[in-house]
């Protein structure tokens, strides 16, 4: 006697475990793994209470949700006109600071020649999603442009 396992149930399975994936690289503050993985389980799986919220939570929190807002357009317009500072403090207002408007501040603040603002925004964007590339590559530059301490006395 054979035991034949049903496709939906082997695509529950296997759901199950991507949402499992999911929740680790989540809690690792890998956001950019947890999202790719909850999506693959919501796609497996589109019964799963949490694998679509999980997915919905981790764009959001990387600023990949699409709202972007009025607060964007004016950050545009002062990058437009290269008030890079200006840009900086507006991108600072935005209501919610997800790993994109850190990254963006960390690149306006390295535009405006401050590498400390810069790294620190970027430090920032690293702590919420450790593999974020950008992030790691800014951090990497500014920190080469810091003045060493004995230097500034």
């Amino acid at each position: 006697m054979t035991h034949e396992i049903s496709p939906y149930t082997l695509s529950r399975a296997l759901g199950a475990r991507y949402y499992r994936l999911a929740l680790g690289a989540a809690a690792a503050r890998n956001l950019s793994a947890a999202a790719l993985y909850s999506r693959y389980a919501s796609l497996l799986d589109q019964e799963h209470p949490g694998a679509e919220k999980l997915f919905r939570l981790c764009r959001y929190e990387l600023g990949e949700s699409g709202d972007t807002g009025e607060g964007f357009e004016k950050v545009r317009l002062l990058c437009a006109e290269k008030k890079w500072r200006e840009a900086a403090r507006a991108a600072q207002s935005l209501p919610h600071q997800s790993v994109r408007v850190l990254n963006l501040q960390g690149c306006l603040w390295a535009l405006a020649k401050d590498p400390a603002k810069g790294a620190g925004y970027f430090a920032r964007a690293l702590s919420k999603d450790r593999f974020n590339r950008l992030a790691a590559e800014g951090l990497a530059k500014l920190t080469l442009k810091r003045k060493p301490f004995w230097r500034i006395l």
